[in-house]
C-alpha cells in the first residue's frame, strides 16, 4: 500500500495536468500534516521522484499562466490602439476609429 505522502503527491500530479488548481490549495494541508517519519527507504526515494516530477509540472503552469497574462496584456493593447514608431524612435499609439454607429 502507497505511503500517504505518494497518494497525496498523485493527486496533486493529477490535478496539475486537469489544470484543477483550488485542488492544489486543498491539497497543500493534508500534504503538511502527512508524517514523513513513517517512510522506508524506498518509499522515501519514490516520494522523491514524484516531488522532482510535480515541481516540473508546477514550473510548466507557472510558465503558461505567465504567457497567458502577457498575452492578455497584448491584446489589451492592441485595442487601444495602433502603436507605431517616428524616425527617431519615439513611440506614439494612434487611437483607433470610432466604430461607425449600425441601424436596427
Amino acid at each position: 500500500m502507497p505511503h500517504e505522502i505518494a497518494v497525496i503527491l498523485d493527486d496533486m500530479h493529477g490535478a496539475l495536468l486537469r489544470g484543477e488548481l483550488a485542488r492544489l490549495a486543498e491539497l497543500a494541508p493534508a500534504l503538511q500534516a502527512a508524517n514523513p517519519q513513517t517512510l522506508t527507504a524506498a518509499e522515501a526515494q519514490r516520494i522523491r521522484k514524484q516531488a522532482q516530477r510535480n515541481a516540473l509540472c508546477l514550473d510548466a503552469a507557472m510558465s503558461g499562466v505567465k504567457s497567458a497574462r502577457r498575452r492578455l496584456a497584448d491584446i489589451a493593447d492592441a485595442a487601444k490602439g495602433l502603436t507605431t514608431y517616428d524616425k527617431t524612435g519615439v513611440r506614439a499609439t494612434l487611437p483607433l476609429a470610432p466604430a461607425k454607429p449600425r441601424r436596427v
